[in-house]
């Protein structure tokens, strides 16, 4: 056995230690990913019961994160709840909360889904364009699906990691994602009730950004007259708001 094959042998050994070693590193890095990621998805499970007067009562520029889910509301993702990314200045949380709580009265079989808000404090916030300054907020379009009795009910699609939370959920230009629907009324019912609220706490909805093509959708739903005053974006903004749609607030 020459020198070469000794050096080849006593190598083998080492090498294989080593992939051993790296193969445990990467099992432990993946499983604390993992127990990282189902900590932040549970984390709101464990927060303290829902208190709505908590928010409607808030202090006007203190941060708060929304409720992970209330009587008619829920957030698009548990775990992004977690890593805290539905923080707003406190007289925004509580205009969005007060407008949930006029719909549980007046519309009580709409249920809404909210998205992304902004950090705690402020800040860019990745990778949106805006919701830097806690006074901006994305709601999941509402959506309708047909039941085997061939009637449109409210309905809401799965969000989860593969559609990031709803928001790679692509409608077509008449409001169609798979067997789902927009539903333009509660769309607007939601949108009258941020116009109603929102003065209530020193605000106002400066802008609302949808599609253009699906907001033809909407003016042809004679609901439509309850938005008279609030302004859309006319142009196509930089990413799709088909599956969501934006509302800035302004004092």
């Amino acid at each position: 056995m020459n020198k070469n094959t000794i050096a080849n042998a006593d190598a083998s050994p080492r090498k294989k230690s080593a992939l051993r070693t790296l193969g445990r590193a990467a099992l432990g890095f993946v499983a604390l990913i993992a127990f990282a990621a189902l900590a932040l998805s549970a984390k709101p499970l464990f927060s303290e019961s829902l208190d709505l007067k908590k928010y409607i009562v808030a202090k006007a520029d203190a941060y708060q994160a929304l409720p992970v889910s209330g009587p008619n509301f829920k957030a698009a993702s548990r775990f992004a709840h977690g890593l805290g990314r539905y923080y707003l200045r406190g007289r925004t949380a509580a205009a969005i909360v007060a407008a949930y709580a006029e719909l549980a009265r007046t519309h009580p079989d709409y249920h809404y889904v909210y998205g992304e808000m902004g950090w705690k404090g402020g800040g860019r916030f990745r990778p949106h364009r805006t919701h830097r300054q806690g006074l901006s907020a994305d709601f999941m379009t509402p959506m309708l699906k047909t039941g085997r009795d061939g009637k449109a009910v409210p309905a809401r699609p799965f969000y989860n990691a593969l559609n990031l939370w709803g928001y790679r959920i692509r409608l077509d230009g008449q409001g169609r994602y798979k067997n789902y629907q927009l539903d333009a009324k509660a769309m607007i019912a939601h949108l009258a009730a941020l116009k109603k609220t929102a003065p209530r706490f020193g605000l106002r909805v400066e802008r609302v950004i949808f599609d253009p093509p699906l907001l033809k959708l909407l003016r042809a739903d004679p609901s439509f007259a309850q938005l008279r005053g609030l302004a859309f974006m006319k142009n196509q903004a930089w990413f799709p708001h088909d599956g969501h749609y934006h509302v800035d607030f302004a004092r």
